[in-house]
């Protein structure tokens, strides 16, 4: 490649051979028309013996105050205690655009990339979060919270 030429990114090359409307959503998004997410970014199971958090570690903290949480990127879940005292669990991974972005806060879920909302149980609350997020279960034995 001479110095004068220019390289050009994936949509404007579909675009000069012509493509354009449903073609070339289908030609960019992968022919298939399944979706435009990064598949690499997929909900995956925990592992069978399920994830545990030690309430009494320090790095564990933010479940001992009601609306705190804890975000586990290693598993991509977030831990939340709620304002009624009862924990629960979701996937790190935004269901509107595979993001791994989600927070709490005043009981919901947020993704910060691009706004969608979800309620304690994962069900979205808007319309960039109407997909939901994958919920688990959160059981706990004196100190430990585990996450199947």
């Amino acid at each position: 490649m001479n110095t004068t030429e220019e390289k050009m990114n994936r949509l404007t090359f579909l675009k000069q051979l012509g493509l354009s409307g449903a073609s070339l959503m289908a030609v960019y998004c992968g022919v298939t028309m399944s979706s435009c997410t990064n598949e690499s970014d997929e909900v995956t199971p925990l592992p069978s013996t399920g994830v545990t958090f030690d309430l009494s570690l320090a790095a564990n903290a933010a479940l001992l105050t009601k609306g705190g949480y804890v975000v586990d990127r290693t598993n991509n879940i977030v831990v939340a205690f709620t304002n009624v005292g009862t924990y629960v669990a979701v996937t790190l991974i935004c269901s509107h655009e595979g993001q791994k972005q989600i927070t709490y806060a005043t009981d919901k879920f947020y993704c910060t990339a691009h706004g969608a909302t979800y309620d304690n149980t994962g069900k979205g609350t808007n319309a960039n979060g109407s997909a939901g997020l994958k919920a688990y279960t959160v059981t706990q034995s004196g100190t430990v919270l585990t996450i199947t």
